[in-house]
């Protein structure tokens, strides 16, 4: 059986950034789905213009990425009251 991936990232693990969840996501998506939804749309919007496709392999995200992702996380900290 042919591996669907490189070896070295199918021993990867991806969680939801959102703080005390656990569920596994695809490493180019920040948060489930779930948590997602509570991201206001501005701040999606932000997040998604400030991602560079292929950064969950280079592991090189742009400061602006960095900056919009953690604004999406504590958006829904907030609305989580967390």
């Amino acid at each position: 059986m042919a591996l669907l991936c490189p070896p070295e990232e199918s021993l990867m693990i991806h969680l939801c950034h959102a703080e005390g969840c656990d569920l596994l996501v695809k490493p180019e998506r920040l948060m489930c789905l779930r948590h997602w939804r509570m991201v206001p749309r501005e701040l999606q919007r932000d997040v998604w213009a400030h991602y560079v496709a292929g950064q969950e392999k280079t592991k090189r995200p742009t400061r602006e990425y960095l900056a919009a992702a953690a604004a999406a996380v504590a958006a829904v900290a907030e609305k989580e009251s967390r």
